[in-house]
């Protein structure tokens, strides 16, 4: 694109149409925030006030405090600092086998009690 313009004095628009891309392509400007490093500082401090809280709780007491970040920017970052929990399973125990209940074989054999 800048070739173009250079070799052949083209315009940007004309360029633009002839590569067939857009002027708002071309002139696209990252811009690059710092409030990632606000969030890792806040992030930060909540996981070592609070070790066994989850994205979410941690992502809407920010909400609590004031900062208004996108939960998926701060999932972003929250997953590349390595914050993110293992999900704990429940433990399974094996079925037990029902048996039928046993009857006595003679009166008193068996006592119980009612509370």
């Amino acid at each position: 694109m800048l070739y173009s313009k250079a070799k052949h004095q083209l315009s940007s628009r004309r360029a633009c149409r002839l590569f067939s891309l857009r002027t708002s392509v071309f002139y696209y400007q990252k811009v690059r925030k710092d409030e990632d490093d606000k969030i890792r500082f806040q992030l930060i401090a909540l996981s070592n006030e609070h070790q066994t809280w989850g994205f979410w709780m941690m992502h809407y007491r920010l909400r609590n405090l004031g900062f208004t970040w996108n939960h998926k920017r701060v999932y972003r970052i929250y997953t590349s600092m390595k914050l993110n929990l293992r999900n704990k399973r429940k433990k399974r125990l094996p079925a037990s086998i029902k048996e039928p209940l046993l009857r006595p074989i003679y009166p008193n054999v068996t006592w119980s009690m009612d509370f």
